[in-house]
This record gives C-alpha cells, structure tokens and sequence, in this order.
C-alpha cells in the first residue's frame, strides 16, 4: 500500500467515526510521530529565529555546553581578546558566547533532548562555528561530519607543538581527521572560570564564520606557554 492509498483509507476510516474526540483520537494514536517531530521542528526554527536576533554584529557564534558559569563568575572577554591579536578586521563585531547549554547534569530528559535537538539543528543549518564540550557530547557530531579538519587549516608546526593535545577520530575507511584541540586546566578556558575539566574544542564544518574560528584556535595555540 503507497502512502496515498493508506492517507486516503485512513480518511474514510475517520469520517466514519462518531463524534469529533473519537476522531482526535484517531489521529493522534496514528500519527503522533509526525506530529510530534513537526512541532518539534517548528520549535527549534522558533527558539533559533529568537535567538537570531541581534546577532548580525557577531564575529563568531560559541557554544560552551556544560560549563562552570551557573556556579562563578566566567571571563567571557577572552574571546574578543584573543581575537584582537591576530590580523583580521573585526571592527564593530564581538564573539556571541551562549553558555547557557547543559545535558546530563540535572537528570532531566525532556530538558536534556530539547538541548540535543537545539546543538543538531544549530550545526545542520551553519549557525555555530566553535563548538566546546566534554567528550561525551562532543563525539556525538562526529559521524555526521561535523568538524572542520583542523590538519587542513592551521599551520604543521605549530599543531606539532601541541600533539599531545589533539583530538583525531578515524573513520570506517581509516581516515583521520583532526576534528579537535583538548583543553586541560591550563587552558584559557579553565583559567576564565568556564571548566574544570578536559574538554574538546572544535570548529563546526560548515561553520558561517570560519575563518575566525580558526584564526581563533591558531591565536590560542600560539598564546600557550
């Protein structure tokens, strides 16, 4: 049966019904799924419209997820500083930070798939370029190819410096990409007040700023004693 057959059966099958709750009910049991993901789909376009506001003066869009600065205060002036050090022209333009994302800290699902939804939708339409978080979650935008490689973008000997800091993943062909740089407690991050753990930075593939989110990561390997 093609999907026009079954919608049309299933429309005589309503109209048959008694009364307009048994029809709701009908529907709902039959198409919850597609219900539920369209307006799940309506939501993020919403909640990412909103937050788009304001934005056109952006240099480069962060997302810190799971960070420290629910609990202290954060330096959150180390991105434009840092930024400031290297040769592009920024004039007019500031690093939108949003560290307000969490997943798996309070136990809530709902809450937790919300946020989920929110990082995939953010890296399938361009609108994230420096993406920062603990393994876990970091790993999770791997196979889709959500990473920049870094090996491609950012000069051999410095990398070289740090190789003990850099994220690789291979995939099923063998290929290595370096998709990440691991930031200890040394980092510009921890020292800001944003982590207390290692977590992995990367640049977003398709990310609309890309440039500065490199020239970003270049400027913070080459400040690091």
């Amino acid at each position: 049966m093609t999907f026009i057959e079954r919608l049309n059966k299933d429309r005589q099958q309503l109209f048959r019904l008694p009364d307009n709750k048994s029809r709701i009910t009908f529907i709902w049991d039959y198409y919850k799924i597609p219900i539920i993901v369209f307006l799940s789909v309506l939501l993020l376009l919403v909640i990412l419209l909103i937050s788009n506001i304001g934005r056109k003066d952006a240099s480069m869009y962060v997302v810190l997820l799971n960070n420290d600065s629910s609990l202290r205060e954060c330096n959150s002036t180390i991105f434009d500083e840092t930024l400031k050090k290297t040769d592009l022209d920024l004039k007019g333009k500031s690093v939108d930070v949003n560290d307000k994302l969490s997943v798996g800290q309070e136990g809530n699902e709902a809450e937790d798939i919300e946020t989920m939804q929110i990082l995939t939708a953010l890296f399938m339409i361009s609108d994230l370029d420096l993406y920062v978080a603990d393994k876990q979650y970091f790993d999770y935008f791997l196979e889709d190819g959500g990473y920049a490689d870094l090996s491609l973008l950012i000069d051999q000997n410095l990398l070289e410096r740090y190789k003990d800091d850099l994220y690789y993943w291979e995939n099923q062909y063998g290929q290595k990409t370096l998709c990440g740089i691991i930031l200890h407690n040394d980092s510009m991050l921890h020292k800001a007040g944003y982590y207390h753990n290692d977590v992995i930075m990367g640049v977003v593939a398709n990310a609309n700023n890309l440039q500065v989110a490199v020239e970003f990561i270049r400027q913070m390997l080459s400040d690091r004693n």
